[in-house]
């Protein structure tokens, strides 16, 4: 972990581990994921249609993907605050160890 990349990551985790999982994990990756899957899926199913994609049970199918994409990035969320924690104390570890 480069000290930019620390600096940014002291910032974040100020905020929070709920904060994160919100933001990033949510809204950042759920919301953005289950969205673009739902218009891949609209697609795939009617081709360039566009008519057809607002047709039937849309509205459904779009609060399905939503609620599963946004579950999942609560998991997306916690498993990389994980990761960036990992770093940062490896990182910060080495630091100290080498110090000594």
């Amino acid at each position: 972990m480069n000290k930019k990349n620390k600096n940014k990551w002291e910032k974040v985790r100020e905020k929070g581990k709920k904060h994160f999982i919100i933001y990033y994990g949510v809204f950042g990756w759920g919301l953005s994921a289950g969205v673009l899957s739902f218009i891949l899926g609209e697609v795939f199913d009617h081709g360039i249609m566009v008519s057809r994609y607002f047709t039937g049970d849309w509205v459904r199918e779009l609060i399905i993907w939503l609620f599963s994409f946004l579950l999942c990035g609560i998991l997306f969320g916690y498993l990389m605050w994980g990761v960036n924690e990992n770093f940062y104390h490896d990182e910060y570890s080495q630091k100290s160890g080498n110090a000594e």
